[in-house]
This record gives structure tokens, C-alpha cells and sequence, in this order.
């Protein structure tokens, strides 16, 4: 930030040089004019003896300030140029100064962690050749396959902490690297794990409660937003609101008081069921973008834009598309992203294609009016050797990263993909053998020269007659699709429900004992019913700890960071256990009971952890 703060005096002293330019330049413009008056009359009659010796000084004089006003243009433009693109460099220590208008904020961090912008541009390598796996890639614009594309206005992401300015969780994991869903600190005294409220919901068309990813979006809105919304007067007047929103299984999305679990609002009553996270608008704008994840009332699965003034449906559109190569399937679990300098909505399909819709989104908060018009559809189909021949799934379960212009995703057929969202070509491809329904973590190299990339399948494909089989817990080169290294596991399928890996992992934040790590529950291993929670060294892939879990989890695990930099992992499982774990050593410190198996995955504001369940009921728990 002080950069920033330095940057923009520097800019203010440049422009106080502009005025000199100015008067220089306009110096010369009068002796040019002078100069041509004194030539007329040098060769008047009337001229005097001395006026062609006076018309030549002028001359000289004119030519004089010419060179010196360029010259002072050119060294203004140079010193310029070379102080915007370069700021000064300033101590990062912080700030501890007591001035009254610098808030106290005891809950944040006073330190800023220096994420390098992409520099990087992918490319593949012969064991990431698109062509090893013969892959069909088909560009889509205004309903006609083209040869290739080229977006007018470029997308570019910045890193995961620029995201967003809002306060919470406001998509699956967080941000565009899916870099973990905790949003400040808490204060850990007792390491214990308490149930501080809950609240039920229902259950509709045979899907009850919340079920996988089911990720809450927790956002502390400002007074300016929270003053056009159709929050109860109560929960207005209340100074520093923080409001839990959850789109859940029974077709309801809620919303709650992190405080104490109140309705904010009444539930927006949608009609289908909602297995993935949501997500809000990056910008602030009252809007959330929510996917449903089977058929009901009538429908195809569908995604959805709501506008959070009114809760009124603004959008939406159906996954029976008419490009699709596969059309038994049409679900939107996938938590979209939106690219805010663009205006432009990314959201990975579950019928096999990747939508990027230009939303034209109106909004003024002075009359709280939110409109959007989306048009402008460009997007992209594929299939491989393997769905080619109709033995494996297409499409996009999990959620996407996206760094800078390039989308990374994994699919159900098994392979991992970067994407230009610029072209829409596909850059490199992966194998990771089997479905996935893990989104992947994006991690940069400490140069910032290229990244990483975490993903693992679940077990469908290669499970073998007796539902058994293996998966693989993979690091990735995110430049070249290489695989870094590769850590196999044996896993258990039971009646076509998946064992091996369907949550997200957790990575372990820069400057706290989680640093270094990469955190997996993997479930029915080493038997049917069992799980395990591993934290991997990110640089070997070596096993730092493992904690045995008696029941597996679909629920991926969320971080609780103090302070001082300590690290606690929460982790749900099918049994009902909500645990709290050292993230250095990974010994469980406490537990709690939430009744019946959560597949959902928790989001953690400060220091209350909130997730719902299979039982119908959405808990809000306290670390303390």
C-alpha cells in the first residue's frame, strides 16, 4: 500500500511540472510570432539599419527555446514513464502509528503478502500435446462453430486477493485460485469447537438439506448496499451486519445472521435443487449467480442470476443447449466466476461447455435498481478419445481457476485443461485418469515465473469389478501441464458412490505453521467407510502428517488462522463429526456432533464456521 501512497505523490509531483511545459511552449509560439512580424518589417523601407540585426537574435533566440522545450518535454516524458512503471520500493513494515484516522482493525492481518501478477504464458509440452488424446475443440459464437476467435475486449484476472473488495466469502473457496474460504482471524484460547447456533431447512423433490459442495457465501455488506436491500429493518439498524447466504437442496436460498442464525431476509423460493456453491458479484453489485444441480418442477437444470435487492429471479438459462455433446446431463454445480473490467460471466457447464456471457449489467444504487441483459455468448464444446466413444462422461463438475486470461479446469472423463479465455483454444491437456469432482488450487512459484496447480479424481472410471482401485493426488505445472508429482492412493467405490478425492484441498496460507502444505481428505481409503486427512509438503509431495478418519468425507477441509500466524483445519465427515485439527501436526483438538452426514463444505468468517447438512439443518459454529 505504500507503494500505492508514494506512486501517487510522485504523480502529483509530476504534474506540478506540467505548467512549466506549458509556459515554455507558449513562450516559443510568441517568439515564432514575433519573429515572422519582424521579418515583414526587416524588408520594409522603413526598416531601420539595425532591424534584420534584431530579426536575427530573435531567430536564435526562438531556436534557443525550442531545443530547451523539447529537450524538457522529452526528459519530462522519460522521468515519467520510468517513475509510473517502476514505484519506488518502500519497507513493507507496518504501520503502527496511532493516528485517529487509520482504523483499528485488531481482526485483520497488518501485513500484505506480495502475490507476483502472471508473467507466464502456457504452452504445452510433448506429455500435455492436446493430440495425445485426440481432443475435438469447437469455438461457439452467435450460435455458429467458428475457426477462431478473438475477444475484443481481453479478459485478465489479477491474483486471488484482488478478486474482490468485499468482506467474506463470496465463491466456491473463495477467490479465482480457490485459495481456501476463510475470511480474517480469530482468537484461540480453549482450541475447542462449539455449536454457537443452527437453524432447519427442508427437503425437496428427494434431495434433503444441503448436500455436496454446498459452500455458504458469507459477506459483510456496506451501508450504502445494505440500505437498498430487502434485509429486515432490525438487521438494517445493525452496525456491522454480516450476512450468510445459502442456496441449498430443498430449492430455497437463505439468509441468515452470522451472529446468531436469525432470518436477515425471507428465503427466495427458486424450485430446484442446489448441490454447488453460489456466488456474489465481485464488484459489490447486488447480484448472485447460482446453479441448480438435478431436475425439478418441470425443469432441466439451470443457472440462475439473482438480483439480492429484491430477490427476484433477473436470469436464467437452461443446460439443454443445442451444442451440447451430451445431453443426459445438463447441470450447472460449478461456482462461476465473473470478470468485472469486462462485465463478462464465466461458468463451466456440466453438459460440456464453458460459457462466457457478456452481462451488460445496469446498476444505480442511488434508485437501487439491478438489471442485467446477457448476450453475446461465446463459448466452446469438446470431446476426447474417451467420450468420443460414449464410455466416459463429458463435462465441467468442479469449479475453475483462473489465472490472468487462462482457465484451468478438470472434467468427468479425466483429463485437465487450460484454456485461453481470449481465444478459446485450448493450450495443453492433462490426464488424471478418472472423474473429477475436486476443484482445483492454484499456487505460485516463490519467482513467480510460472505456478502450480492441486487436483485429484474421484474413483468411477478405473475402479475395477470389486469397486476397488487407484487415484492420484497431483501437482501440476500450471505453464506446461507436466505433472510435478504424483501421490497414488487404493480407494473404495460402494453402490456407485465414490470413494477417493470430492472435496477441494486446502492450502496452507504464506506466513502461518500452515505454509508448506497442501491439505487432502480422501474418502474410502483404507477401507470402505473409512477416510484420511493428509497435508502433503507442496515442494516433495511427502506426507507430513495424517490424521485416520472413522468416517470419510466428501466435505473439504477450511482453515481457522490466528493472529500470530497458528493454523486449525476444520473437517466434516459423513459421520456427522465436525473436528477441529491442529494444522501443524494434524492431532484433532475437538469435536462436535451435527447429527447426520455433511457432504456440504464449510466457509469460516473470522472465527465462526458455518456449513450445513443432510439432516436439514445449517449450523453455525464457534472456534475459541
Amino acid at each position: 500500500m505504500q507503494n500505492f501512497v508514494i506512486l501517487a505523490a510522485t504523480n502529483a509531483t509530476l504534474q506540478s511540472l506540467r505548467p512549466a511545459l506549458v509556459v515554455l511552449w507558449l513562450i516559443f509560439t510568441i517568439l515564432v510570432l514575433c519573429s515572422i512580424a519582424f521579418t515583414i518589417m526587416s524588408t520594409s523601407k522603413a526598416a531601420g539599419k539595425y532591424a534584420k540585426l534584431r530579426t536575427h537574435l530573435l531567430y536564435a533566440t526562438t531556436v534557443i527555446v525550442l531545443i530547451a522545450s523539447i529537450f524538457s518535454q522529452v526528459q519530462y516524458n522519460r522521468v515519467r514513464e520510468t517513475t509510473l512503471n517502476n514505484p519506488p520500493q518502500t519497507d513493507n513494515t507496518p504501520n503502527t502509528s496511532t493516528d485517529e484516522s487509520t482504523p483499528d482493525d485488531t481482526t485483520q492481518e497488518t501485513t500484505e503478502v506480495t502475490i507476483p501478477e502472471p508473467t507466464y504464458v502456457p504452452e504445452y509440452v510433448e506429455s500435455s500435446n492436446p493430440e495425445n488424446w485426440k481432443i475435438r475443440w469447437e469455438i461457439i459464437s452467435n450460435n455458429e462453430i467458428i475457426k477462431e476467435y478473438q475477444r475484443t475486449e481481453p479478459i485478465s484476472f489479477s491474483d486471488g486477493q484482488k478478486y474482490t473488495t468485499l468482506e467474506g466469502i463470496i465463491t466456491f473457496r473463495g477467490d479465482n485460485y480457490r485459495s481456501g474460504p476463510t475470511y480474517g482471524t480469530a482468537t484461540v484460547v480453549n482450541e475447542s469447537l462449539s455449536e454457537k447456533w443452527n437453524s432447519g431447512i427442508g427437503s425437496f423433490n428427494g434431495w434433503p438439506g444441503s448436500g455436496w459442495t454446498g459452500q455458504p457465501l458469507i459477506v459483510r455488506w456496506d451501508e450504502k448496499t445494505k440500505s437498498i436491500m430487502n434485509i429486515k429493518p432490525e438487521k438494517k439498524a445493525k452496525a456491522d451486519l454480516v450476512e450468510v447466504i445459502y442456496a441449498t437442496l430443498d430449492g430455497y436460498i437463505y439468509f441468515y445472521d452470522l451472529d446468531d442464525g436469525s432470518y436477515t431476509r425471507d428465503p427466495v423460493w427458486v424450485g430446484m435443487n442446489f448441490k454447488g456453491a453460489g456466488s456474489l458479484d465481485p464488484r459489490g453489485y447486488p447480484l448472485m449467480y447460482v446453479g441448480s444441480g438435478d431436475y425439478a418442477s418441470g425443469k432441466v437444470p439451470r443457472m440462475y442470476i439473482i438480483d439480492l435487492i429484491t430477490g427476484k429471479i433477473l436470469y436464467e438459462q437452461s443446460g439443454n443447449d443445442a451444442f451440447t455433446l451430451r445431453s443426459d446431463w445438463t447441470a450447472f454445480d460449478s461456482s462461476p466466476l465473473v470478470h468485472g473490467d469486462t462485465d463478462t460471466l464465466i461458468w463451466p457447464g456440466e453438459n460440456g461447455i464453458l460459457y462466457t456471457i457478456k452481462l451488460n449489467t445496469k446498476y444505480d444504487p442511488e434508485a437501487g435498481t439491478i438489471s442485467v441483459k446477457p448476450e453475446e455468448t461465446v463459448k466452446n464444446r469438446y470431446s476426447t478419445s474417451r467420450s468420443g466413444n460414449g464410455s466416459y462422461w463429458r463435462g465441467y463438475e468442479p469449479s475453475a481457476v483462473i489465472v490472468g486470461q487462462y482457465l484451468y479446469i478438470s472434467e468427468n472423463g479425466g483429463m485437465f485443461f487450460c484454456i485461453d479465455l481470449n481465444t478459446m483454444e485450448l493450450v495443453w491437456a492433462q490426464d488424471t485418469k478418472d472423474d473429477s469432482n475436486s476443484t482445483p488450487v492454484f499456487q505460485w512459484d516463490e519467482n513467480g515465473e510460472t505456478g502450480y496447480l492441486y487436483t485429484a479424481p474421484s474413483l468411477h472410471w478405473t475402479a475395477s469389478s470389486s469397486s476397488t482401485g487407484k487415484i492420484s493426488i497431483y501437482k501440476l505445472n500450471a505453464k506446461t501441464g507436466e505433472i510435478v508429482w504424483e501421490k497414488p492412493y487404493d480407494c473404495h467405490t460402494v453402490s456407485g458412490v465414490s470413494g477417493g478425492v470430492q472435496s477441494t484441498p486446502l492450502l496452507g496460507k504464506e506466513g502461518t505453521d500452515l505454509e508448506g502444505l497442501i491439505i487432502y481428505s480422501i474418502a474410502r481409503t483404507p477401507n470402505s467407510w473409512e477416510g484420511l486427512l493428509v497435508a502433503f509438503d507442496t515442494e516433495t509431495g511427502d506426507v507430513v502428517w495424517e490424521m485416520p478418519m472413522s468416517h470419510y468425507a466428501w466435505s473439504s477441509p477450511a482453515a481457522v488462522y490466528t493472529p500470530e500466524g497458528k493454523g486449525y483445519v476444520v473437517i466434516c465427515d459423513s459421520g456427522g463429526k465436525a473436528a477441529l485439527v491442529d494444522g501443524a501436526t494434524g492431532q484433532e483438538l475437538s469435536s462436535v456432533s451435527l447429527g447426520t452426514n455433511v457432504e456440504a463444505s464449510p466457509a469460516v468468517f473470522e472465527d465462526t464456521v458455518v456449513v450445513g447438512t443432510r439432516g436439514q439443518k445449517i449450523y453455525g459454529l464457534k472456534v475459541s
